[in-house]
């Protein structure tokens, strides 16, 4: 059993490790164009979907509005967003980007893409299969904490 409980707190360590990668590279693009990784998550929700409410953009990242709105504040104050009168519902805002850095965007996009390609370049696997098993890996964990949360 010792031998097992070595290889969960690898995993662990793996997990973490991975995503502290993640950031610094994502980081390297992001810092030139003054973004965090949590202010290009949103943004990359916005682009891909269109205008949101920040509690959509929440859901998606699974954050509370806690983390959410000082992310999204300083997008406005930086002019990446705007708040617009929904389509659906005049009286409601939702989060737009904003046309002038609708370009810049998609240049940060594509040096994203590069960091994408050479992992999956090096790596030798298809996204598909990498995805798939970390998705996996994910619902285990996230069923985990909902039956300890109903405990």
């Amino acid at each position: 059993m010792a031998q097992d409980e070595h290889l969960y707190d690898e995993l662990c360590l793996s997990v973490y490790n991975t995503n502290r990668y993640f950031h610094r590279l994502y980081g390297r693009v992001l810092e030139q164009y003054d973004l965090s990784y949590l202010q290009y998550m949103s943004l990359l929700i916005i682009h891909q979907r269109g205008a949101l409410k920040m509690m959509d953009i929440g859901a998606d990242l699974e954050l509370s509005s806690n983390t959410l709105t000082p992310v999204v504040d300083k997008l406005v104050q930086k002019n990446w967003i705007v708040k617009v009168k929904s389509t659906k519902d005049k009286r409601v805002k939702v989060l737009a980007m904003a046309d002038d850095k609708q370009r810049l965007f998609q240049k940060i996009l594509a040096e994203v893409d590069e960091i994408r390609n050479v992992l999956l370049q090096r790596s030798g696997r298809p996204l598909a299969d990498v995805l798939q098993e970390n998705q996996a890996l994910n619902s285990v964990l996230q069923s985990m904490l909902i039956e300890k949360e109903e405990k």
